[in-house]
């Protein structure tokens, strides 16, 4: 209690600050009253505060990420006797701010800490048995995956699998931990593995995933391709109007930029649209709404003849328009732009296709 009302008598200048701060409370509250009753009963415990440990955030309320010298100190943690409890999805800016990272932040501190301490394997508790091919509320009966690589649980994850939060792998994968996603009302299910690298036995498709809430910001300009720097001029004005880009398709004479609509506000979506159209003189620009993005994901893909026409040919089946579509060099996934009324319909017909 006189933590809660220590955060709320502070003074704050925003309210993203204030609702850092009281998001943070609760969890925080949550880990000392685990850490009191463990010592209770006996068991070497000790709650962990965040700042005291060194875990330091960027500043950015809601949506932080994680200092580079965190790791050193978080790192020290081993010399530590008995439990740790840790609390979740908040740290400490370095003028000593609450900070809590983006929805699903815990499994962000997991990471964070597993990466520090270099252990064996990082286990993320969830409450699923594993991880699915396809989203189970889609498919009944999905087939579940037993091991997946790093890249192809991150691409899953940024297209809609919410089993893990999209920035979970980075800390894990820079330092090479493996991860465990397993059930905690089932804990001797054996769970996915996610791990650097892989054998394929399973096909060349891992999973399929959709998400919907994009829009295409379309460019045409005649002899684009000859015009030294024009994506990065597109892209600057993009960033100075602090909009991050998902994907950019492009042809010789046009480019789509992805963008999450959110980001768009009428006001900024006046601005971007004056600037490109005056700066860099194309012919035409227009905004393309009620975008979906579908991902086929999986490292099989890139040693299997035929993947994309299988993909294309399942949807022109269930007579789905494809807008775009984008692979990168890796071949790890293929990004198929449609109408976002029909996501849900093709990552039925995708997996009806290949499992």
């Amino acid at each position: 209690r006189n933590n809660l009302e220590t955060r709320i008598s502070l003074p704050h200048d925003s309210s993203e600050k204030f609702m850092d701060r009281m998001k943070a409370a609760g969890e925080d509250n949550a880990a000392r009253l685990v850490a009191f009753y463990l010592k209770s009963i006996g068991v070497n415990a000790q709650y962990m505060n965040p700042k005291d440990a060194g875990l330091f955030l960027s500043d950015e309320y809601g949506n932080a990420r994680v200092l580079p010298q965190s790791y050193k100190n978080l790192a020290k943690l081993s010399s530590v006797d008995g439990i740790i409890i840790f609390p979740g999805f908040f740290g400490y800016s370095l003028s000593g701010e609450v900070v809590t990272f983006p929805r699903g932040g815990s499994d962000i501190t997991g990471s964070i800490l597993a990466a520090s301490l270099q252990v064996d394997l990082y286990e993320n508790f969830t409450d699923v048995d594993s991880v699915f091919v396809a989203n189970p509320k889609l498919i009944k009966n999905p087939k579940p995956i037993s091991i997946l690589t790093y890249r192809e649980m991150r691409e899953l994850s940024y297209a809609g699998f919410s089993v893990l939060h999209e920035e979970t792998l980075e800390p894990v994968f820079k330092r090479g931990v493996p991860v465990n996603i397993k059930n905690t009302n089932n804990p001797s299910s054996p769970g996915t593995l996610i791990v650097p690298t892989r054998e394929n036995k399973t096909g060349p498709v891992a999973g399929i995933a959709g998400d919907t809430g994009f829009c295409s910001i379309n460019i045409n300009k005649y002899m684009m391709n000859r015009e030294i720097g024009f994506g990065r001029k597109v892209l600057q004005v993009l960033e100075e109007e602090f909009v991050p880009f998902e994907h950019m398709p492009s042809g010789i004479d046009d480019i789509s930029i992805i963008v999450r609509k959110k980001y768009l506000d009428d006001d900024r979506k006046s601005r971007i649209m004056e600037r490109i159209a005056k700066e860099l003189m194309v012919d035409s620009i227009n905004i393309e709404y009620d975008l979906g993005l579908v991902m086929v994901v999986g490292e099989g893909m890139k040693n299997t003849p035929g993947i994309l026409h299988q993909v294309t040919s399942a949807l022109a089946k269930s007579k789905i328009n494809i807008r775009m579509v984008n692979q990168g060099s890796s071949e790890v996934s293929i990004m198929f732009g449609i109408c976002e009324d029909d996501v849900d319909k093709a990552i039925v017909a995708i997996y009806n296709e290949f499992f």
